[in-house]
């Protein structure tokens, strides 16, 4: 028999943003992954999508104008109609992408030096005053929701993020910023997987699984198509301990309080030699 952890106090949940950023060389798809600071607070060492938490900045009035979709468009592409203001997630997904990995997913009125712009993110100058210096705007759709994941409550930090798909802009170069991360690479799906079940790199569920879900595409085209196809998933694991030790439980798990499953594959992740694979559920 299975029981949750005990004891434990519920975390505050904090909104955020993670761009996939997809590219096609080669013949196939690529996505772009930074390695995280080993000291990091959180996913320190992991290889990761660029993206992290909605500042106060984000969701500022001034930014209604530089996009082309209105608030009540934007939850409707997320999935969630009784959301007030979307607007501070899509921000903060544009924002992030730029400071972490130096990619700018909007449009500026003329030709801009990035890496000077990311340079002044990076010394502390509002992302907003940047945007009105350059001209910025963005197109929503630039930025395709794909899924959504909520940090599990034995965390000591909890995320209700939002991950968006986006290919890389044309003339545009994706680099590690030095530091919050410390090198970047750009994987083939199917190659990342196989370096964490090798023990080179270390990957979170999420990223585990949205590896997946790519793995089966060949071009950046096909994989936004399908996630614009759908309504972006709400995962929300739990972690669940027992005489056999503990694992990763998704909606649609016997041991899981919402009983139809939201993604594919097993409903059961566990942690094995450093590497997160699906387990099967015990019969009886």
């Amino acid at each position: 028999m299975t029981k949750s952890p005990a004891g434990a106090l519920e975390k505050p949940i904090k909104d955020a943003s993670t761009v996939i950023i997809l590219r096609e060389k080669g013949g196939g798809l690529e996505t772009f992954m930074l390695c995280r600071h080993s000291q990091s607070g959180f996913m320190g060492g992991a290889h990761v999508f660029p993206g992290g938490k909605v500042d106060v900045d984000d969701a500022g009035s001034a930014w209604k104008e530089r996009v082309d979709r209105s608030s009540g468009e934007m939850a409707d592409l997320l999935g969630e109609a009784d959301l007030d203001d979307p607007l501070g997630l899509w921000i903060a997904g544009v924002r992030e992408t730029f400071e972490e990995a130096g990619v700018l997913v909007a449009n500026t009125e003329s030709r801009v030096d990035l890496a000077a712009e990311r340079r002044r993110l990076d010394a502390g100058v509002p992302f907003s005053q940047i945007a009105a210096d350059i001209g910025m705007t963005i197109e929503a759709m630039a930025l395709t929701p794909y899924a959504r994941w909520i940090t599990p409550k034995m965390e000591t930090k909890r995320f209700d993020t939002r991950f968006f798909v986006a290919v890389l802009p044309e003339g545009q170069r994706a680099t590690h910023d030095g530091t919050e991360t410390t090198s970047a690479t750009w994987l083939k799906p199917s190659d990342a997987l196989d370096q964490m079940h090798a023990g080179r790199i270390k990957l979170a569920p999420p990223t585990v699984r949205t590896l997946d879900w790519l793995a089966a595409f060949d071009t950046a085209a096909s994989a936004i198509r399908d996630a614009s196809s759908r309504k972006p998933p709400l995962v929300r694991p739990r972690i669940v301990t027992g005489d056999a030790g503990w694992f990763l439980a998704l909606p649609g798990d016997p041991d899981h309080p919402e009983d139809n499953p939201v993604l594919p594959g097993s409903t059961r992740m566990v942690l094995e030699g450093g590497a997160w694979v699906d387990a099967a559920i015990p019969v009886g």
